[in-house]
């Protein structure tokens, strides 16, 4: 052994003599003890030759295993140390005494077998095979191999486990290994199991044997002499295992916190250079590697808090002329940012008009409204604001009447990109106005036919964006002198109308998408109200409706409205209040008109209720040309009356003015898509004008809705006429 080092010795010298001399004071005699018991008991004639047998097979089974032990020890150790890489050796020798724990186990199990057949073997060349003892022999087995096999193997393999531990953690405190890091996963003996194994293997001795001796007498009546000799001979065995284990578990667990807090002791001190050592296989282990962690990073932490105090007045000049260099790059791309939103929001003010030269319509109808855009910004001492909502007043002329124009929209994102929304829009508005002040075919149609085309030439512009640019809307026209109400919702918010200091929402029976998406001719519906005199109509965008109110997000639609109630249907006190009360989160509009004096109906109740017993008077004699006089006449006052409206589509129809009957109807059919006499007069009226598809598609679509039997057998008709004529 002259090629083995220092520490090999040294190791291999400590860990034989320590592990040797446990094995041999305790189990091997607590084991010859019991045995010798159990064969005094079973047999008085076979014992004096069985206990002389069973002491010479003991100690040469001892001797042999000692041996055996040794060479496999040596083997072990040398072949640890021959390894160069110190992470690897550490790694080994930690394991080394998982490896002594299971040659003892090894060990044991096969000298039993050994000792055993020298017993039966004695006993053959004794007693020949014809008197063998079987019997005997085999009672013996059972005895001996429990108490073996559940109390001596399980304390031997824990005792040498501590024992071989305690000697390796001592060898590596000592050496160049103990500052090696391993890794963590590599460190896999649980702790608590280690001590549960070792408490039950050093109660479950004393019990086995103790449940053993008291079987030997109760079953087969052994009798023990000196009673006294015998409890101090097990007492002995059994509390110096106890002793050793509790000495060699205390001692683990103190040099374990104790090297812990040495470490901490040293970083308390400032010493960064310390390290923990990993002595041990479990978590105390672990420990010691996590702490060698902390030290690194605690280390790097004060050596770059160091580095920053030594450098601190030149990495706060650095910093500042960066921060001061980014400052002023972010200020110019501002600047340019906000000239950007000046030049847009110039763009777009002209359009942005709460007032229209017009003194008759402003003597009938009160109507302002709020924009407040949630991008506010300032360029060159001018405070601006700019977004996706708009409101305008526009005055335009239709059939030779005034009409109040007027629109809130919102379009599709915040800021630029609203404003480019909106910008389009405009420009669509200005052009349809200046057509309308310009042209004369411009102004004889009827409103809602306007609103129609209007309608259609934002949808195609904004339809080419394909969905990246939309926008919702409340556009309509009030007739000034008759207070009829026409107006188109596509998706924007329900409006609302307070009558007689109530509040309605008006809820439209057909829905309408927002202007940029697709959309069918039948989609599009016309809303129309008779506006009495301090009646309000009021809408706006989903910023009234965007807010955080009582610190919740609001879901719900009715909120302003119930808000607005509360502040006497002002909305001015209303906006003021939700800017006081609400966190608002979206650009915000809100649009109204009310009336200020009552419509032709109102103030003529009485003539135009005897105007219009005689139109059906007429109508039963079928006197069109007269009626179609008296119809015009009432419909310029009274134009929002659908029934007569209808019965003036059908004058117009048999006087054959069929033109006009198609603009009636088609304005009749704005109001009510789905009307089945509507439709079944848009067929009548496209078969007289040779339009025969649009006359079979109107006759498709009333065949859809019909339910009266007359107009079905009407409809059969102009089916017959429009196919074979």
């Amino acid at each position: 052994m002259s090629h083995f080092t220092k520490y090999q010795k040294h190791i291999l010298r400590e860990l034989t003599f320590r592990l040797e001399i446990f094995t041999h004071i305790v189990p091997v005699p607590a084991i010859v003890y019991y045995a010798a018991l159990a064969i005094l008991t079973f047999s008085k004639k076979y014992a004096d030759f069985a206990i002389i047998t069973l002491m010479i097979s003991a100690i040469i089974a001892a001797i042999l295993m000692l041996l055996l032990g040794v060479v496999l020890r040596i083997n072990k150790i040398k072949k640890i140390f021959s390894i160069t890489d110190k992470q690897t050796l550490k790694l080994e020798l930690l394991r080394l005494p998982k490896f002594e724990s299971f040659v003892i186990g090894f060990r044991w199990g096969l000298g039993v077998i050994s000792a055993y057949g020298m017993i039966i073997a004695s006993f053959l060349y004794k007693y020949g095979i014809k008197d063998l003892p079987v019997d005997f022999l085999l009672m013996i087995i059972p005895f001996l191999g429990v108490p073996i096999f559940l109390a001596i193997i399980p304390l031997e393999m824990s005792s040498h486990y501590l024992i071989a531990e305690n000697i390796i953690r001592k060898y590596i405190k000592k050496s160049l290994l103990r500052d090696i890091e391993l890794p963590t996963e590599k460190l896999k003996v649980n702790y608590f199991i280690k001590i549960f194994l070792y408490i039950v293997s050093l109660v479950g001795m004393p019990m086995i044997i103790l449940v053993s001796l008291m079987s030997l007498t109760y079953y087969f009546g052994s009798q023990l002499t000196n009673p006294l000799i015998h409890f101090i001979f097990l007492s002995l065995i059994c509390l110096y295992p106890i002793f050793q284990t509790a000495y060699y578990i205390a001692k683990n667990l103190n040099e374990g916190i104790a090297q812990i807090k040495e470490s901490l002791e040293e970083i308390s001190q400032g010493n960064f250079n310390t390290k923990s050592g990993i002595l041990t296989f479990d978590e105390l282990g672990m420990l010691s590697q996590f702490t060698n962690k902390i030290i690194v990073q605690l280390k790097d932490m004060y050596e770059s808090i160091k580095t920053l105090n030594e450098n601190l007045e030149q990495i706060v000049e650095i910093r500042t002329l960066e921060l001061k260099n980014t400052l002023e790059e972010v200020q110019k791309l501002k600047q340019q940012q906000d000239g950007d939103y000046y030049l847009t929001s110039l763009l777009i003010e002209p359009f942005i008009q709460n007032r229209v030269e017009e003194e008759f319509l402003n003597q009938s109808f009160v109507y302002d409204f709020i924009l407040k855009q949630k991008k506010e910004f300032v360029f060159r001492d001018k405070h601006k604001q700019i977004g996706g909502d708009f409101c305008t007043f526009r005055k335009i002329i239709l059939k030779n009447k005034p009409y109040l124009f007027f629109v809130n929209a919102d379009a599709m994102g915040k800021s630029i990109q609203g404003a480019g929304g909106v910008l389009i829009l405009t420009s669509i508005l200005q052009s349809a106005l200046e057509r309308n002040a310009l042209f004369d075919e411009e102004q004889n149609v009827l409103p809602e036919l306007w609103l129609r085309q209007l309608f259609i030439e934002m949808q195609k512009t904004f339809e080419v964006f394909q969905g990246s640019m939309m926008l919702s809307l409340i556009m309509g026209l009030i007739d000034v002198q008759t207070n009829s109400l026409y107006f188109i919702n596509a998706e924007h918010p329900y409006p609302a109308l307070i009558r007689n200091d109530k509040l309605r929402i008006i809820k439209e029976k057909h829905f309408l998408r927002k202007i940029g998406t697709t959309i069918t001719e039948g989609n599009l519906f016309i809303n129309t109200i008779y506006l009495k005199k301090n009646d309000m109509f009021i809408c706006g965008s989903d910023g009234k409706d965007d807010i955080v109110y009582d610190d919740k997000i609001n879901d719900d639609e009715t909120l302003f409205f119930r808000i607005l109630e509360k502040n006497q249907k002002n909305p001015f006190r209303t906006v003021e209040y939700l800017f006081n009360h609400a966190i608002i989160k979206d650009d915000l509009s809100i649009l109204w008109i009310e009336a200020k004096k009552n419509n032709h109906l109102e103030n003529n109740y009485y003539f135009y209720k005897n105007l219009k017993e005689k139109i059906k008077t007429e109508y039963k004699q079928k006197k069109y040309e007269s009626l179609y006089s008296l119809l015009k006449n009432y419909l310029s006052d009274i134009p929002l009356d659908s029934q007569y409206m209808f019965l003036y589509a059908n004058v117009c129809y048999n006087i054959g003015n069929y033109q006009e009957a198609k603009e009636i109807i088609e304005a009749l059919r704005l109001r009510n898509p789905i009307n089945a006499w509507y439709l079944y007069l848009s067929s009548k009226i496209y078969n007289k004008l040779n339009l025969k598809e649009k006359a079979l598609k109107y006759y498709q679509k009333a065949m859809e809705y019909v339910n009266d039997e007359n107009l079905k057998t009407k409809l059969a008709q102009i089916r017959k006429e429009i196919i074979f004529k």
